[in-house]
């Protein structure tokens, strides 16, 4: 028979080996949901990558549309009232939401367009869009001095501008490089050009476009910021941006003549603008529970069968 001090101690260790069981079975329980959640996140995040690529066919579906539904209506422009304008706001995409804005490029100015003028050797047309351009900075409250640096970053020659930087000045940072001597390939590369700040490239991002890279596009006068209508000219003021802004869409380029302020000048620089494009910026999200991911992709469409080509993708 058993004394009531041995019963004591078999009653302590069986409670012990019950805690360390609990403690083994507590400290299992939470090591598996850690790996649950560490391996849902994973899912979630590959699913969100998978949607942002596959919500580009969104996008291009939508330019399409738009196109097709213009020529049906024999109509030739692009406008904040087409389809491809109006933001897509939780359109349900596999196992997530995808929200979706479309720019138009071509409502911007291009930055090549200082490579390829620089190459043409036209120097009278050359000053004219480098002072363009300095404009605009002047009405962004940017260092116009700026602009120089830019035409040297993307001409072909190491002849510097006057407030500008050649290779020779890339070359003395740490780390060291050349100017591209060609244009540039996204707007991100201006991080590497004299003077530049990511405030400043916040501020010119929504204005100035690289699209298409070879320059000589006409900028849409239907989606163009009032600050880069006023840079055709430095006669249109700011009323006389805001007159055109206000009287869209024009379905023709003739149709700008109706803008009282704006005829005169208008008939002078006609060669510079237009009423349509073909290039257009897309800011993808896409959500899968918890996991969030952004894109941007810039496509180029068809004028003819509204398909788009795809110039370049990023996400984030």
């Amino acid at each position: 028979m058993r004394r009531p001090d041995e019963r004591g101690i078999a009653l302590l260790l069986t409670l012990l080996v019950l805690t360390i069981l609990v403690a083994l079975i507590l400290e299992f329980d939470a090591e598996a949901r850690r790996e649950y959640r560490d391996a849902a996140a994973f899912r979630d995040n590959f699913k969100a990558t998978v949607l942002a690529r596959a919500s580009v066919q969104a996008a291009r579906g939508v330019l399409q549309q738009d196109l097709l539904k213009d020529k049906q209506a024999g109509q030739s422009f692009d406008a904040p009232t087409d389809i491809w304008a109006l933001p897509i706001t939780n359109y349900v995409i596999g196992d997530g939401l995808l929200n979706a804005k479309i720019e138009d490029e071509l409502g911007k100015l291009n930055l090549n367009d200082l490579n390829e003028l620089a190459a043409s050797g036209d120097t009278v047309a050359k000053g004219k869009k480098i002072q363009q351009f300095k404009r605009l900075f002047e009405l962004l409250q940017i260092n116009p001095d700026l602009v120089d640096a830019i035409v040297d970053w993307v001409d072909k020659d190491e002849d510097q501008e006057p407030s500008g930087a050649e290779s020779l000045y890339y070359q003395t940072l740490t780390p060291s490089y050349k100017a591209a001597n060609g244009p540039l390939q996204t707007l991100l590369e201006l991080r590497l050009i004299k003077g530049m700040t990511p405030e400043i490239i916040e501020k010119l991002s929504k204005l100035v476009t690289v699209y298409p890279q070879e320059g000589k596009a006409l900028v849409n006068l239907n989606t163009a910021d009032p600050l880069v209508i006023q840079t055709l000219d430095n006669r249109i003021t700011q009323s006389m941006a805001a007159a055109i802004v206000q009287g869209r869409p024009f379905k023709t380029k003739v149709d700008l003549d109706r803008v009282n302020s704006f005829q005169e000048i208008g008939q002078q620089i006609r060669p510079l603008y237009d009423v349509k494009s073909d290039f257009f910026l897309a800011r993808l999200t896409v959500s899968v529970n918890e996991v969030t991911r952004n894109a941007t992709v810039v496509l180029r469409r068809d004028p003819n069968n509204g398909t788009s080509s795809v110039l370049y993708y990023r996400v984030l």
